[in-house]
């Protein structure tokens, strides 16, 4: 028995399951899993992958044990590492490729290149030589129609990264007309540029055009067992709906995506999800600020102060929409204060929005269209949350109109 066997072995006894169910379960035969734990058998990486994630084992767990693996072997397990975003195994394998002096065919070279362009495409400091590096790559795939597409869609995630939506959705366009021309059977390769463009469109405002993309997305996504993306997908098509004004379908999607963000161990998203559903139904709102409080108050160790700010801004919208004016003040210092360290984010573009509907609904109009449009500045520097953008310049000239009419300047 390999060490390999061993602790599939293991993992799936601590399960209570027998080498039939397991198999079931992964979506393969009850010989893979016997031949695999008795050392007979060694699965590819894809199906490694999926009894990883039925075992809930990080992959990186089971991959690092895959007895005297072949090139291609590491470089299928190092792509598989980039697909459930995990950059640090997918660098580190790339750097132990490079410095065990593997030798490399053309097409390996340029398949590795690819990896390690995509992973670096995360840090601001690496990004841009990142691109140059994918564009290279680029020219020179058009007779690899897969590495091809995976090179177009980690270009689409690098400009994403950028916050440069539009040419990210040029570069996932291309990824996806590649990939209805030359299918691949392998559902990790179909689903990324299909939610990736969803994910782009909808942060350019466009949520009737991102919602198919996204419904696209999550079959394959289910069908590849990337557990944290499935939630994604339901998170951002919920996200569409709200916009759309489509609560009753925007709570489904955000109940849809619970299950799979608590297997992920995801409790900021899981946390959210909940939050959203009250925050955003009329028929829930007075039970949200306390779910909200104890929102901020599960995470307040977890996560960064700015996003405690946002949590925070929205009782204090919930106060503004009550007339509770005295409760939205003391909650808007307290986002004021938090705030100091990132007044150059979109949690800061938001409190600002919020903080002009309040002076807003105290009739200090000036005040508001100060505010109003200072947020209006900061959310197009971000090239984002479009909607936010024309909420703000809506409630600046509404602040103006009736500055103007109290001023007699207006009938």
């Amino acid at each position: 028995m390999t060490e390999l066997g061993l602790l599939i072995k293991l993992h799936r006894e601590l399960k209570g399951w027998n080498q039939k169910e397991l198999a079931e379960k992964a979506d393969v035969s009850p010989a893979t899993i016997s031949g695999t734990e008795n050392g007979r058998f060694v699965p590819t990486p894809t199906v490694l992958h999926r009894v990883a994630v039925e075992l809930n084992v990080p992959f990186h767990k089971l991959a690092s044990q895959i007895p005297a693996p072949k090139l291609n072997t590491l470089l299928e397990v190092a792509a598989l590492y980039l697909y459930n975003r995990d950059t640090y195994h997918a660098l580190e394998l790339v750097h132990r490729i490079r410095t065990e002096e593997y030798p490399l065919q053309e097409y390996q070279l340029d398949e590795l290149t690819c990896i390690e362009a995509s992973a670096l495409t995360i840090w601001s400091a690496s990004r841009m030589e990142a691109i140059e590096t994918l564009y290279s790559l680029s020219h020179k795939m058009k007779g690899s129609p897969l590495l091809s597409m995976r090179v177009q869609n980690a270009l689409g995630v690098a400009w994403h990264w950028h916050s440069d939506y539009v040419t990210a959705v040029h570069h996932f366009r291309s990824a996806i007309e590649i990939m209805n021309n030359f299918p691949t059977p392998e559902a990790h390769f179909q689903a990324p540029p299909l939610i990736n463009i969803g994910d782009c469109l909808r942060w350019l405002g466009r949520y009737r055009e991102a919602i198919p993309y996204i419904e696209q997305a999550i079959p394959l996504m289910i069908q590849s067992r990337n557990i944290m993306s499935i939630g994604a997908c339901y998170f951002n098509l919920a996200h569409c709906y709200v916009h759309l004004g489509d609560i009753p379908n925007a709570t489904i999607a955000y109940l849809d995506a619970i299950p799979y963000f608590e297997a992920a161990k995801a409790k900021w998203f899981t946390m959210r999800c909940r939050s959203n559903i009250y925050f955003y139904n009329p028929e829930l709102v007075e039970e949200a600020i306390s779910v909200l409080e104890e929102e901020a108050r599960e995470l307040q160790d977890e996560i960064p102060p700015k996003d405690i700010a946002f949590i925070t801004t929205r009782i204090a919208k919930i106060h503004v929409d009550r007339q509770e004016f005295a409760e939205a003040e003391a909650a808007f210092e307290k986002v004021a204060a938090m705030l100091n360290d990132s007044p150059q984010t979109a949690e800061q573009a938001y409190f600002l929005m919020n903080y002009a509907k309040y002076f807003f609904a105290r009739e200090d109009y000036e005040t508001a269209s100060h505010y109003a449009f200072e947020a209006a500045d900061l959310y197009a520097s971000l090239r984002l949350l479009h909607a936010d953008l024309q909420e703000s310049l809506r409630i600046g000239k509404e602040a103006v109109l009736r500055l103007r009419k109290a001023d007699g300047g207006l009938s």
